[in-house]
């Protein structure tokens, strides 16, 4: 049966729904009048607790500033007491006394709950104890950019004997927080104590009892209203249903029956409604009721099937793209109805390009399956860093990375977060060579060069095929840098340098003249990285040791991937794990690729063999030239080769 049945049916009875009307009208008002008066009472209690949160506020502020100047004045007293007979003082002892650092180090807790600590300096601004043991030793002066307002408290410590103060800082969501520090000098000594507190988390148990109490004050009041209405609306349907019985019993009966029709699925589908919107498309109502609405809930349920599909289909694409594609372009590309549109934007950002050095000759005797273990061995290693360090990667041309930082979503920090992340990788190649060296494969080197500066960034390509990348000559500049940087090497352009020479440790400044720049340009060769990161890369045997006997080698000139050139009389006079002295009759020029073969006594070729780039020469000898070559990639019989001469020459010295 349809609606328009029902409404036929329904018309007949409309005298008698006018009762019934009536009771709907009173009813509604009582809601109405309900509704309106626990909103009332809602909303003074709200103004009540705005006003308590003030007077609160400033009392629980008072009362903090006053405890935790107490808790470091009475710490100071108590390192006064016992570090009197410790004059002088050995910092590294004290440190390992337990009993100093319980009382140096200790929390300050409000509830049980720690709201803040204590630290120790003395009067150089040298961490003396602190909770952060890796801090200890450093010297506040080193933050003075980053947290001025605190290095002005401890500064001005040393003046006066007590000093306070409220301090800005970023918590790990970057949103800017408040702390109260209080400062006390130990007496007769050279160490003030600090003592400091996150302002939000001293007051939160006093904030939650307050909005606590406010919450009950307003459920109570509901409820008394609530309990008014139930009287006064008990009364109104007694009276209503009298009404009813005596003067519409018939359209009472059939404004039920009615309203049960049509009412109860409207609603089953309203409630339903509410739960796919907060994501539960699982959702079914009953398919009862007049014909259009048994064909709305057939179609409603047909939409949850078709949702819950749609989003298994969104999330497998998302999942599946986000393998070729860097997931933050992907939730662009999804979100985004502008997203696919041609073009980009000057942007500037920090590049990463990394390669491994002969790794093309390296794996040609080898089977496809093994070079391609031995290459997703590497690339998986090296995309999980870059992820990590949240980089864009733009490309994988074999064994080359190229990637960014600092777009599609701006980056303050991204020259420092592309060093840090060229380190990290650079680090991570003793454990990928201890794997390989297990498994019988080549030992492998990588570079890797950081270059920061203003590109074009955004969708490049057609309508048929767009790629998510960048374009300009910053990306030139950084692969004209890549055919400098030698096998272990971090090499930094000099922008990228300007922007983090205050984190970094360079270990030497190469000076090198590039096709299309009129003038020499430095770089920097990095080892290591300090402030929020700590990465230090290991040192290696990098000097040449004399060998007693002479190795005869033949020696190949590259050019590119191509042999150009060979020169049969060679050999390697001085060796270590990472670079070669060789002396010749021919000539090679500095960054010139050679092919290095082993000869035994026969002067026959040893299995296996060497790459390397010249990164010097000296003038001719008894006719003979002399060039040092780094080695940037040996087969896994040279590398035993050499560690067996290296091994024997530091037992024989």
């Amino acid at each position: 049966m349809s609606i328009r049945t029902y409404l036929i049916l329904s018309y007949l009875a409309l005298v008698l729904l006018l009762m019934s009307g009536v009771y709907a009208l009173a009813e509604w008002s009582l809601n109405r009048l309900t509704t309106e008066s626990m909103n009332l009472a809602g909303d003074g209690v709200i103004k009540a607790s705005a006003a308590n949160y003030e007077a609160y506020k400033k009392a629980i502020t008072y009362n903090m500033e006053k405890i935790i100047e107490a808790t470091a004045t009475e710490v100071a007293d108590q390192l006064s007491y016992i570090l009197k007979r410790q004059n002088p003082y050995n910092y590294a002892e004290l440190r390992k006394d337990e009993d100093f650092r319980e009382i140096a180090t200790q929390d300050i807790s409000i509830d049980d709950v720690a709201v803040g600590y204590i630290s120790v300096y003395d009067n150089k601004g040298e961490v003396i104890w602190h909770p952060n043991q890796l801090l200890e030793g450093k010297n506040y002066s080193e933050w003075k950019q980053t947290f001025p307002g605190m290095y002005k408290c401890i500064s001005g410590s040393f003046k006066k004997k007590k000093i306070k103060n409220y301090c800005n800082f970023l918590d790990r969501n970057e949103k800017k927080r408040e702390k109260f520090v209080a400062l006390v000098r130990v007496p007769k000594t050279p160490f003030a104590v600090v003592a400091e507190v996150n302002v939000d988390s001293f007051m939160l148990p006093a904030f939650k009892k307050i909005s606590k109490i406010s919450e009950e004050i307003t459920d109570k009041s509901k409820q008394s209203i609530k309990h008014s209405f139930n009287k006064i609306d008990w009364q109104v349907k007694v009276g209503g249903l009298i009404g009813g019985v005596v003067f519409c019993l018939i359209g009472g009966l059939s404004g039920l029956w009615f309203t049960a029709i049509l009412s109860r699925p409207l609603l089953r589908l309203r409630d339903a409604v509410r739960q796919v919107g907060e994501g539960d498309f699982s959702v079914v109502i009953p398919e009862t009721g007049p014909k259009e609405i048994v064909q709305v809930a057939k179609s409603f349920n047909a939409l949850g099937c078709q949702l819950t599909d749609y989003i298994n289909k969104r999330d497998f694409i998302r999942d599946t793209f986000g393998r070729y594609v860097t997931q933050e372009v992907v939730k662009i590309l999804l979100d985004s109805k502008d997203a696919l549109e041609m073009g980009g934007e000057t942007r500037e950002i920090s590049i990463i390009m990394s390669d491994l050095r002969g790794f093309t000759a390296l794996t040609a005797d080898m089977e496809p399956n093994q070079v391609i273990a031995f290459l997703n061995r590497y690339l998986g290693k090296m995309i999980d860093i870059l992820l990590d360090h949240k980089a864009v990667i733009d490309e994988i041309i074999g064994d080359g990375i190229l990637a960014f930082f600092g777009a599609p979503e701006p980056m303050e920090d991204h020259p420092v977060r592309a060093v840090a992340c060229a380190l990290q990788m650079q680090a991570a190649m003793d454990e990928i060579n201890l794997l390989n060296r297990a498994d019988g494969f080549p030992n492998l080197e990588m570079s890797v060069v950081v270059n920061t500066g203003d590109v074009v960034v955004g969708n490049i390509g057609s309508e048929k095929r767009t790629k998510y990348g960048l374009v300009g000559s910053q990306v030139n500049l950084t692969g004209r840098m890549e055919s400098y940087a030698l096998g272990g090497q971090v090499l930094v352009s000099p922008y990228a340098y300007s922007r983090v020479g205050e984190y970094v440790d360079v270990r030497n400044i190469l000076q090198v003249e590039m096709k299309g720049i009129p003038e020499t340009i430095d770089l920097y060769d990095v080892r290591g990285i300090h402030g929020p990161y700590q990465i230090q890369l290991k040192e290696r045997y990098e000097k040449p040791v004399p060998l007693p006997e002479r190795i005869n080698i033949h020696l190949w000139r590259l050019r590119g991937k191509i042999i150009v050139g060979t020169m049969e009389t060679a050999w390697i006079t001085h060796l270590c794990e990472t670079s070669a002295t060789v002396i010749l009759e021919g000539e090679l020029v500095e960054w010139q690729d050679v092919r290095i073969h082993l000869l035994n006594e026969k002067r026959e070729e040893i299995p296996g063999k060497a790459y390397g780039k010249v990164i010097s020469t000296k003038p001719p000898e008894n006719n003979l030239n002399e060039a040092e070559i780094r080695l940037t990639s040996t087969t896994q019989e040279i590398y035993q080769i050499i560690h067996q001469v290296i091994g024997a020459q530091n037992q024989g010295s």
